[in-house]
């Protein structure tokens, strides 16, 4: 396996208000962290420079006179050698619309790699995030709507017919929704925090015309864990994924469900949701063999939201050690606190499967979990404690 990491040092480069929590050291932590466990140099990865994307591209799901709008603005930064408001909650700097095309263009880069065969995966390590951006404006800390750019380009100049978008951010990719609401061609796949920013992703939400049954949303309370993402992942995710059979997955990775997670936080107990990074470990995992089983390993991975920058900085980390087909996660926070209460887990995955038409659905092409591992990490979760550093994917 040949992992690609994607990333430029203009991603620091795009400059947000003292306070923000979209700032560059969400990305330079990230990037150190792999520095400084040296697998940079590790056999399989390799580090490709993002292109810029272009106009044309940009203009397949955004409107021409919003992009002119970002790069005007951005210029005027540069001028008044300031930080100028995009929108209510973005923000722009002299270098933000650089920033912004090569973010785009990261997963447009790795995709070019892996359809050429020089690469099987990749992670694109950048900012700003992309998955709240819609055709006419910025929102929610994102400029382009990356991993849309990425679906269309795919299809429009490679010519492939079907993508999977799954997108397990705290929040709903709203954007990224709404610009494949009516295309039958794109399976979009999210489990979010509701209520919650932005106030989309409601289980009804399902696509329209020749695409209805292609957006599947799974809104979840605060405080759901690991436990909860599995099964939604294994019972809904999995079926569906098989049944739309995609050419090539691409995910909106956002660890801000992370348990340790501060933007999450709502103001009650729990305060947002409860993955740990080992759990995060074990849902990737559950992507990756499913596009090794579906799409030959095509698979890009890019960077959305997560806001705890050591929390953010570990789940990078064990992503690449995944693509690179090693199990173990990077962790110095360990496994989530645990709650009192429970979600119905096994009532909720049965409406998804009647809501979704999976109910009898049996998956052919995906691997089985294996039982004797399970029944051992169960067993062990009851027994260990998971160390603090690099460690297996917890069951919890």
């Amino acid at each position: 396996m040949v992992t690609a990491l994607i990333y430029d040092p203009i991603f620091l480069e795009h400059l947000t208000p003292s306070g923000h929590p979209e700032r560059p050291q969400r990305v330079e932590l990230a990037f150190k962290y792999l520095e400084g466990l040296h697998w940079l140099e590790r056999d399989g990865l390799v580090q490709l420079s993002p292109r810029a994307a272009t106009i044309d591209e940009l203009a397949a799901v955004h409107e021409r006179e919003y992009i002119q709008e970002v790069e005007e603005l951005s210029q005027k930064a540069a001028e008044r050698g300031g930080i100028l408001a995009l929108g209510t909650d973005t923000y722009v700097s002299d270098k933000s619309y650089e920033a912004a095309l090569k973010a785009a263009g990261a997963p447009l880069t790795a995709i070019d790699a892996i359809l050429k065969g020089e690469i099987h995966n990749a992670f694109c390590l950048v900012r700003p995030p992309g998955h709240h951006a819609v055709a006419e404006a910025s929102m929610g800390f994102c400029i382009f709507n990356n991993v849309a750019v990425a679906a269309r380009y795919v299809m429009d100049q490679h010519g492939l017919e079907r993508v999977m978008i799954i997108d397990y951010d705290v929040h709903h990719g709203n954007g990224t929704q709404e610009m494949f609401y009516d295309d039958p061609r794109v399976l979009y796949f999210s489990v979010h925090q509701a209520p919650f920013f932005p106030g989309t992703g409601q289980w009804d939400e399902r696509g329209e015309g020749a695409a209805l049954g292609t957006t599947i949303n799974v809104p979840l309370p605060a405080g759901a864990g690991f436990d909860t993402y599995e099964a939604i992942f294994r019972q809904v995710m999995v079926p569906a994924a098989d049944r739309f059979k995609p050419q090539l997955m691409l995910v909106s990775a956002g660890f801000d469900a992370h348990w340790k997670e501060t933007e999450a936080m709502t103001g009650l107990h729990p305060p947002g949701m409860l993955i740990s990074t080992a759990g995060f470990a074990k849902l990737n995992q559950i992507i990756i063999n499913l596009a090794n089983a579906l799409c030959q390993g095509r698979l890009v991975l890019v960077l959305e939201g997560g806001y705890e920058q050591q929390a953010t900085a570990s789940c990078v980390a064990t992503c690449i050690n995944l693509l690179l087909g090693d199990d173990a996660a990077v962790d110095s926070y360990g496994p989530a606190p645990r709650l009192p209460y429970r979600i119905n887990t096994d009532a909720l995955i049965s409406e998804l499967r009647r809501i979704h038409q999976l109910t009898g659905y049996r998956t052919r092409h995906t691997p089985k979990a294996d039982a004797a591992k399970l029944r051992q990490e169960v067993k062990g979760s009851a027994e260990t404690h998971i160390s603090d550093h690099q460690h297996g994917c917890e069951n919890s």
